[in-house]
């Protein structure tokens, strides 16, 4: 069993990631490096904030209809993603997990094949800046959508939609697939 896991953050609620209202986990560190990485502040291994996999279960709402996972980059955790899902499956009905990694890397993975028995979509590949997706949850278009269970359908993945947050503090969270363009416009504003 594993004590402890490095996420970068948490998201009680959204709407944009995935089908339904979805609690939503981004991993701390990927070594990736995509040139273009929207998230590269969830790069390093050592930011974020380290929970246990029973802590962080417990701030889910029992009332979400699933949970989205992302990065960083999830399975570079695997032994903390493994634990996570195998206890996302008794609580919830869906589970999305978005990597970096193509489905035959994660394949050949250690715990890979496990992670993936308890994964109803995984939306894999590297972000390729010259192939920026039009529609759907990808960021690029060589990413593909992997049905793993018959839980969703392919229609449920097309929408393309931003949330945007300011807590009390005055501090901007943005999620979902930004354009270019909002993402200037945003970055001007700093």
């Amino acid at each position: 069993m594993v004590d402890e896991m490095r996420i970068h953050s948490f998201t009680p609620s959204t709407f944009v990631n995935g089908p339904g209202n979805r609690a939503m986990i981004h991993f701390q560190g990927c070594t990736l490096a995509c040139p273009g990485c929207f998230n590269t502040f969830t790069h390093s291994k050592t930011g974020g904030e380290e929970i246990s996999v029973h802590d962080l279960i417990n701030r889910i709402p029992l009332t979400v209809d699933g949970v989205t996972i992302s990065g960083g980059e999830p399975f570079l955790q695997p032994e903390s993603l493994l634990e996570l899902v195998i206890s996302l499956r008794e609580h919830h009905d869906s589970i999305v997990v978005f990597s970096g990694f193509y489905l035959k890397e994660i394949q050949k993975m250690t715990c890979g094949p496990k992670i993936l028995n308890y994964v109803d979509v995984l939306i894999d590949g590297r972000f390729d800046p010259e192939k920026i997706a039009e529609n759907g949850l990808r960021g690029s278009s060589n990413q593909t959508v992997h049905l793993l269970t018959g839980r969703h359908s392919l229609d449920e993945f097309q929408e393309r939609n931003v949330e945007i947050t300011i807590d009390p503090e005055g501090n901007l969270t943005m999620t979902g697939f930004p354009t270019s363009d909002l993402r200037q416009g945003i970055d001007s504003l700093a």
